[in-house]
């Protein structure tokens, strides 16, 4: 049997998370029984020992002067440093600066707030240079939402927002714009038919090799 964590709350469906450190979590209804949730969890082994043998794989990010950071596809060294708090690339490097240099929490959080401000311009630049089409089909630009997420790279919701994972910074530009390209043929294909796929050609007829980015292990925040 596989060890896992149960989290119950008010949700309708099973859902399988493998953590960063290997730990298998399932979040569940409340009044899903036991024996319910073990035949998903079953159901889903060789799935988990493989989210398992690629989470050991992933380099793990550390947060000291010296260390580097992937950003569009690019690696910079952390260049650490005691001063108010400010972070911007130069040369080749991260340049941090916070009141504990010595913290990689600190660290950590620093550069987090950095991502996060850079993401919501790129993600909106990529998804402006590529909804020209779908406007002209009449189809309304959806809305941006810049997420941490665990097991999408995005997602097109029915309320009219497109989320985006801010680990997408770490991949180099042409993937991001195909992770923008794959949701917003959403917009008329909500599944992964046929159609899909051949709206897909139409629109970035390379996504295929673009959708091979992400499988680098790069870090993440």
């Amino acid at each position: 049997m596989t060890d896992y964590e149960l989290i119950r709350s008010k949700r309708r469906s099973l859902e399988l998370r493998v953590l960063e450190d290997g730990r298998v979590q399932v979040r569940a209804p409340q009044r899903a029984p036991l024996r319910m949730v073990q035949t998903f969890v079953d159901s889903r082994r060789q799935w988990i020992k493989d989210q398992q043998q690629r989470q050991a794989s992933r380099p793990r990010q550390r947060w000291l002067d010296g260390c580097s950071m992937v950003f569009r596809g690019q690696p910079l060294i952390l260049d650490v440093s005691a001063g108010r708090w400010s972070v911007s690339v130069a040369g080749g490097y991260l340049q941090v600066r916070v009141a504990g240099p010595d913290s990689e929490t600190a660290v950590q959080q620093a550069v987090e707030r950095w991502l996060r401000q850079q993401a919501r311009p790129l993600f909106e630049d990529s998804i402006e240079r590529q909804f020209g089409w779908f406007a002209g089909q009449g189809y309304t630009r959806p809305v941006l939402r810049v997420k941490k997420m665990r097991t999408r790279w995005g997602s097109l919701s029915a309320k009219g927002y497109i989320n985006l994972n801010m680990a997408l910074l770490h991949y180099p530009p042409a993937a991001l714009d195909y992770v923008v390209m794959h949701e917003l043929c959403h917009l008329q294909h909500m599944d992964h038919g046929p159609g899909f796929h051949a709206l897909m050609d139409a629109r970035m007829p390379d996504w295929r090799q673009r959708k091979t980015l992400l499988e680098q292990p790069l870090f993440q925040p």
